[in-house]
């Protein structure tokens, strides 16, 4: 992401893709694309896009590029996981899950991709193993969550203080000033 406007563009086309608008969403990565045509993230958002609608050919294509545009971005490892763990090509997905797994070991979702792959080829103690890693991992993320808020709100609480600390003094010249 390089500027604003194409933050915003990103935001734009991951509220399509959170609505399910999966078209509306490759339209707006596609934008983005022109303006930034080295962008990992977009190339895994259609990846994800077109795997949503059932085009596995471009999904992989465009999951493809973004790991040639950089290979140690676990998600594109993980989607393309999902797409093998779709066409039943259990192996496979097991083989870009645990990739993904070494690029971010405390990925929740690789995890849980992985164990349902385990879980398909019946290798059902593997398969436990990586669902409790993703309950752990899960279990953790709200304590990160509600310490981000508490930041947050503390944040917001000094400059709402500092804000009438300095509306006093603001005042309290103008009445000296008299």
């Amino acid at each position: 992401m390089e500027n604003e406007e194409t933050k915003i563009s990103f935001e734009k086309a991951e509220n399509y893709f959170k609505k399910g608008n999966f078209q509306q969403a490759i339209n707006e990565f596609d934008i983005i694309l022109e303006q930034s045509p080295d962008d990992a993230r977009c190339y895994n958002k259609l990846g994800v896009c077109h795997a949503q609608l059932k085009d596995f050919v471009k999904a992989k294509s465009y999951l493809e590029k973004a790991l040639v545009l950089n290979i140690k971005y676990p998600e594109p490892y993980n989607n393309l996981g999902n797409i093998y763990l779709e066409e039943k090509k259990y192996e496979k997905s097991i083989e870009f899950y645990k990739k993904a797994l070494e690029l971010n070991p405390d990925y929740a979702a690789a995890h849980s991709n992985l164990g349902l792959a385990y879980k398909r080829t019946k290798k059902i103690d593997e398969a436990i193993k990586h669902f409790k890693r993703m309950a752990e991992i899960e279990r953790r993320a709200p304590i990160s969550e509600i310490k981000k808020i508490r930041i947050t709100k503390n944040t917001k609480s000094k400059m709402i203080l500092f804000i009438l600390i300095l509306t006093s003094i603001f005042i309290l010249w103008i009445f000296l000033k008299k």
